[in-house]
């Protein structure tokens, strides 16, 4: 009678496809937001306040001038609404600062490379948590006041559907460049209160100087240092408004070009981080 050792053979467990990892973080990202008080403070009042004061500004601006033709150049205040700066750069700060930083500092992010994602597939991942977010503040309001207004007969479906299309564009043109910028910051610290500041100096920090800084010396040039009065020379001149100081094809280049540099320097960022596998 032999006596045998029993044998074992080790199971391998089967990894899950880079999309479907890819599809978790999202998932995993947008359910922790939706569940702190602070992010859904942020987002339904900025969704809320902004919509209402954009369609308040339509409508006032359609009773105060009976007598004017109504068009595309009514929707260019509730597009330049200083609410919306407010509220994105404060849900920047409040959601996309800790995004990235959160990550460094739990060292959740080499757990996250350790599978097969690249740093390219974690990146968008994140920017797909942040930019739909954003834009309930910078798409949603712009979106709605055209549509009202052509529901209560303030404006024709024509230039109504003319106005959502344009705001789909400029509002996705500030949520992008906001939310490459966001993650840019929150990539260059583990403390996402420091990415949070930098949300904040970014956007308040360039442009109340800059506007200052016009008015004192009479050169509105200083304006291009500023990404809100960028955006705002955009959206004005979609809505064919010709009265904004600055020339918005070389506004329109300086946003592109940031959102391209935040998110190039981010992704060189990333990939200096070292990651162990395993």
């Amino acid at each position: 009678m032999s006596i045998t050792l029993p044998t074992y053979k080790r199971r391998e467990m089967p990894l899950l496809p880079r999309a479907q990892r890819v599809r978790a973080i999202i998932a995993t990202g947008l359910r922790r937001e939706f569940r702190r008080p602070a992010a859904i403070v942020v987002i339904g009042m900025g969704a809320a306040l902004v919509t209402i004061s954009s369609i308040v500004t339509v409508l006032f601006a359609r009773i105060l001038f009976p007598t004017s033709t109504p068009d595309l150049s009514f929707f260019a205040m509730p597009a330049s609404n200083g609410a919306i700066l407010f509220f994105v750069t404060l849900m920047a700060a409040i959601i996309g600062s800790g995004l990235i930083a959160d990550d460094l500092h739990s060292m959740a992010f080499t757990l996250y490379l350790s599978r097969p994602i690249t740093h390219a597939d974690y990146l968008l991942a994140k920017a797909a948590i942040l930019a739909p977010l954003v834009s309930m503040i910078t798409v949603l309001p712009l979106v709605l006041t055209p549509l009202v207004a052509a529901l209560l007969g303030f404006v024709s479906w024509t230039i109504g559907l003319q106005a959502i299309g344009l705001s789909i564009l400029v509002g996705a043109l500030l949520t992008v460049f906001c939310t490459s910028v966001a993650l840019l910051l929150s990539s260059l610290t583990r403390r996402k209160s420091i990415a949070a500041a930098g949300v904040f100096a970014v956007n308040f920090g360039l442009t109340i100087p800059a506007g200052i800084l016009a008015g004192a010396v009479g050169n509105p040039a200083v304006l291009y240092a500023s990404p809100w009065d960028n955006y705002v020379a955009v959206a004005q001149a979609a809505f064919g408004y010709s009265g904004n100081p600055i020339n918005w094809t070389w506004s329109l280049v300086i946003l592109l070009a940031g959102t391209i540099l935040a998110a190039l320097i981010t992704y060189i960022r990333m990939k200096a981080v070292e990651v162990v596998t395993g």
